[in-house]
């Protein structure tokens, strides 16, 4: 069906509420998987940024929007919402300590988890097995960066087909005498939301001061466990004044996986406050970190210069030949627009056409492509260079960012979100830190028996090379979790003064990842050899990645 977006006006302007549900049609609700919105302060009331992800065939969207009478719209865009991700979204850091005493001849140091060629991830490393030591893996803006350290050619393919990546079957001779001298090997891959469909998001501007999301319509529609992040930006912290705020338990989250099961821990904390409450992934200053690239006015005229060509495709690769040095090569903004102002035959495929135009120069349908100059230098202009300057203005005239994040179920949204800023609270950062400390058994680090302690204070013994505390959750319910709660501390946030604790559970979390004395060491192993540029210009210029991060065949 067509899609279809309703703008419910409300009858009081008192509250300013962001997006309601999503209905594809009467019988059968869309799939709303997750939903991230930004409330800004503005001169006479609230802006808002608003993207919901969503599964399932454009044609089947429909969007239900409940706004204030006095609403003024337009659009927005996902670059936003991808640089608060990348920014401000929670980050899990673990480093390994390895006892000096340990004979251990990582080239990189310590190593956080080993992979056993032929099986699972294993913290165990058996005399003569072929293994690779994953060194580090985190997010790195759109990619998941894996630094590996294998022991043997196979152990590296083991682990890259384990991990879903493609390497060629005559790979092996080339990768051998990297392997051979002890190099270590940094993968990439796209993150998962690096690749979603999203719709476009809209801006609503009205008058009210106080921010709301009306998540009860959203209810007809919802996942169980759906994600909520709403994105507070002012001069001073953001806090909900109707749902009660958590705290995490850090010992349940997956450290090993750079904190992968965030979302079920926040799940898990919101139940134990009653299924309605937030978490706070960051609250401060945020720095001018947000950067929405624009095309410059010199581009825009080199664009309305280029003249008439009967190849179509050649007509594009000089187009994006200029607003490739202005915007990033996956602006999800800037393929929206192309395809909006890109005329194909029905031969040729719009997503095969952006991704190679070149490969059409030439070619017999090339007179059949006609690319609109006028609308795309007009849609550059209100659609890219207007939306991200005015969301700059946003971020220059409010310093002060947070961000909170939920996760609700359909029969736990019964009640609106309210927020408010409260300029007593103190700021918190998005990082985590945790140090894994790994002692000696014989001269051999004790992988299975390691320790983990974060930063604020809590200590836990791991079991079998892996964290026995860590809480997965699937459709709702949990699937994986120890006795220990998912909240450390529930509370209650208002529009001033200090926080009102509800429910402490640290001194019993503390009491159930009792320990003993540390028997861990707080050293680790120096990095003291350095392969040759040489090298690694060869290993990069052998192996280039393809757009998806997944070694070719040839």
């Amino acid at each position: 069906m067509p899609f279809i977006l309703i703008l419910c006006l409300l009858l009081s302007p008192a509250a300013a509420l962001a997006c309601g549900g999503l209905f594809c049609n009467a019988r059968t609700p869309v799939n709303q998987a997750a939903e991230r919105i930004l409330f800004s302060k503005i001169d006479d009331g609230l802006e808002m940024h608003v993207r919901i992800t969503y599964q399932g065939p454009p044609t089947e969207f429909g969007w239900l929007l409940p706004v204030p009478r006095d609403v003024e719209y337009g659009l927005s865009t996902d670059q936003l919402f991808t640089q608060l991700d990348n920014q401000f979204g929670p980050r899990f850091n673990l480093r390994t300590e390895v006892d000096d005493d340990c004979i251990f001849d990582s080239r990189n140091g310590a190593e956080p988890e080993l992979f056993e060629a032929g099986g699972a991830d294993t913290g165990v490393q058996d005399d003569g097995a072929d293994s690779v030591a994953v060194l580090s893996r985190e997010a790195v803006g759109p990619y998941d960066l894996s630094v590996l350290l294998p022991t043997s050619v196979d152990a590296l393919r083991d682990w890259l087909d384990a991990n879903e990546y493609q390497i060629p079957d005559a790979a092996d001779a080339t990768l051998a005498p990297y392997v051979e001298m002890g190099s270590a090997f940094i993968a990439l891959k796209l993150l998962p939301a690096a690749d979603s469909g999203d719709v476009q998001p809209l801006s609503l501007r009205f008058a009210g001061d106080i921010p709301a999301v009306p998540i009860v319509p959203t209810s007809v529609a919802a996942n169980p466990d759906m994600g909520i992040i709403v994105h507070l930006l002012a001069d001073a912290r953001g806090v909900s004044t109707n749902y009660r705020h958590v705290a995490i338990n850090e010992s349940t989250i997956d450290w090993g996986n750079r904190g992968s099961n965030y979302p079920d821990v926040v799940s898990q904390a919101v139940d134990e406050a009653g299924g309605q409450a937030f978490v706070t992934d960051f609250a401060g200053a945020h720095e001018s970190a947000v950067f929405l690239a624009t095309v410059s006015e010199d581009a825009l005229d080199a664009i309305r210069r280029i003249g008439p060509s009967d190849d179509g495709a050649f007509l594009w690769g000089r187009i994006e030949s200029i607003l490739r040095s202005e915007l990033n090569q996956n602006d999800s903004d800037l393929a929206r627009i192309a395809r909006g102002v890109i005329s194909l035959p029905e031969t040729i495929d719009i997503n095969e056409f952006l991704m190679r135009p070149r490969r059409f120069e030439g070619s017999p349908s090339a007179d059949l492509i006609q690319v609109d100059i006028d609308a795309l230098v007009a849609r550059l202009g209100s659609e890219i260079n207007d939306v991200r300057q005015g969301i700059g203005a946003l971020f220059s005239r409010n310093p002060y960012l947070t961000r909170l994040y939920s996760t609700m179920s359909p029969e736990e949204m019964t009640v609106d979100p309210v927020f408010a800023w409260n300029r007593d609270l103190e700021s918190q950062s998005n990082v985590y830190n945790a140090v894994r400390r790994v002692s000696c058994v014989m001269g051999r680090p004790d992988w299975d028996n390691a320790i983990i302690e974060t930063e604020s204070g809590l200590r836990f013994r791991e079991r079998d090379g892996a964290n026995p505390n860590v809480i997965v959750r699937q459709e709702g319910e949990t699937i994986r979790q120890s006795d220990v709660p998912g909240a450390s501390v529930i509370e209650i946030q208002m529009p001033a003064g200090q926080t009102q604790v509800v429910t402490d559970n640290r001194p019993e979390i503390s009491q159930k990842l009792a320990i003993g004395s540390n028997t861990g060491c707080a050293c680790s192993s120096a990095n003291n050899d350095q392969s040759s540029g040489l090298i690694w210009f060869a290993l990069l210029c052998l192996w280039p990645l393809h757009r998806r991060v997944r070694f070719q065949r040839s």
